[in-house]
C-alpha cells in the first residue's frame, strides 16, 4: 500500500504512523520493520530494494519518506526521474510493503508531487484543528486525562496555544495533575500555563504569515507582559527570521532535518520542527521584506523618530498586510 500524509497538522500525522507501526507486534520487532528515508537527495534504487526485502518476523514493513513530494512539487533538481514518475514503479513494490510519504505542508491537489504517486495511493489531508473541532478535541484530551475543564478554560486553552497540539497535550497533563479531582478552570489555565517567549514568537510569524495583525499585536503584548523590552523583541524576531532564511537556503541544498539543526545550531526538537515547518511557508522576497523593516524600526527606535510601542505595534501591522 500507498500513503501519502500531508498538512500542517504534524501532531496527528505522527499518531497516525504510530497506530500504524503499532500494528507490527513487538517494538523490537516493529523497530526492524521499519525504515526512514529523510536525507535528501534519497537513493531511488535503495529505497525499491528495501521495499522488496522480506519483513522479520513480520507479515509487513513500512517505508517512511519525509518531504521529498514537496521538493517535487517545488521542483527541486536534485530529485532522480525515477521520484518524479513514482507512478511507473508501484506495481513493483511488493503487498508486504506500505510506503508512507510525509509532508508538514500541504500539497497542492494537481501539483508534481501528487501527480508524480499517481492515482494507486491513499492521500489524507491532515489540516490544523481550528474552533469547534479543536476545542473537541481538547475537551476529548482531558478526558482521557480523567479530568474535566470548564468551557470557558477549554476556549483558553485553544487560544493560549494556538492550536499547537504537542503543547496542548503537554499543558492538559500538567493542569489535570495540578487539579486532582475537581475542575479545571480558567484561573488554573492561567496559573499553570506560564507564557513561552520562543511560542510567541512563532505564534507572531504565524500571524504575518496568515495576515492576522491582531492575533501579530496579542503575541507583541503577551512578550511584552513577560517582561521582554523592544529592543529583545525586535532582536528575537530578527534572530528567527535569519533562521528562516537560513533554513530554507539549507533546505535547498538537501540537507538532512538533523544537519540542518546542527548548522543553526538548534538541538530543541520541536524548535526545529517549528522552524522548518515556518520556513516552507515563506519565499525569500517575504522575509528579506520581513527583515528590511525589522531594520527600518529598529532604526526609527534608536534614532528617536518613533515611540518604541508605537513603533513596535506599527511593525506588526505592515508586517500581516
Amino acid at each position: 500500500m500507498i500513503r501519502v500524509f500531508h498538512g500542517e497538522d504534524s501532531y496527528t500525522i505522527s499518531q497516525e504512523i504510530r497506530k500504524i507501526k503499532n500494528k507490527l507486534g513487538h517494538r523490537d520487532i516493529a523497530s526492524s520493520n521499519v525504515s526512514i528515508f529523510d536525507n535528501h537527495p534519497i537513493n531511488f534504487h535503495e529505497f525499491l530494494s528495501t521495499s522488496k526485502a522480506i519483513p522479520f518476523m513480520s507479515d509487513r514493513r513500512i517505508i517512511i519518506i519525509s518531504n521529498l513530494l514537496s521538493k517535487i512539487q517545488n521542483k527541486v533538481k536534485s530529485i532522480s526521474d525515477e521520484w518524479l514518475e513514482f507512478y511507473k514503479y508501484v506495481d513493483e513494490i511488493p503487498p508486504t510493503s506500505e510506503v508512507i510519504f510525509v509532508e508538514n505542508i500541504e500539497l497542492k491537489n494537481n501539483g508534481n508531487g501528487l501527480n508524480a504517486v499517481g492515482d494507486k495511493c491513499e492521500v489524507k489531508v491532515f489540516q490544523k484543528k481550528k474552533g469547534y473541532e479543536l476545542e473537541n478535541w481538547i475537551k476529548n484530551k482531558i478526558l482521557e486525562s480523567k479530568a474535566m475543564a470548564s468551557p470557558n478554560a477549554i476556549k483558553k486553552l485553544s487560544w493560549i496555544t494556538s492550536g499547537d497540539l504537542y503543547r496542548l497535550e503537554n499543558e492538559i497533563n500538567k493542569l489535570s495533575l495540578y487539579v486532582g479531582d475537581r475542575e479545571i478552570n480558567v484561573s488554573d489555565v492561567n496559573k499553570v500555563i506560564s507564557s513561552s517567549r520562543q511560542s510567541n514568537i512563532f505564534l507572531f510569524i504565524d500571524a504575518v504569515m496568515d495576515k492576522k495583525a491582531g492575533v501579530a499585536l496579542n503575541e507583541l503584548y503577551s512578550l511584552i507582559l513577560d517582561g521582554v523590552s523592544i529592543g529583545q523583541i525586535i532582536n528575537m524576531l530578527a534572530r528567527q527570521v535569519r533562521l528562516l532564511i537560513l533554513c530554507k537556503d539549507l533546505s535547498s541544498k538537501n540537507l538532512s532535518r538533523e544537519d540542518i539543526g546542527k548548522r543553526i545550531f538548534i538541538n530543541n526538537n520541536f524548535v526545529l520542527e517549528k522552524t522548518l515547518a515556518q520556513s516552507n511557508r515563506f519565499d525569500f522576497e517575504n522575509l528579506i521584506r520581513i527583515q528590511k523593516q525589522l531594520l527600518t524600526t529598529d532604526i526609527s527606535i534608536k534614532n528617536g523618530t518613533m515611540e518604541q510601542r508605537a513603533a513596535v505595534e506599527i511593525l506588526a501591522s505592515e508586517l500581516s498586510k
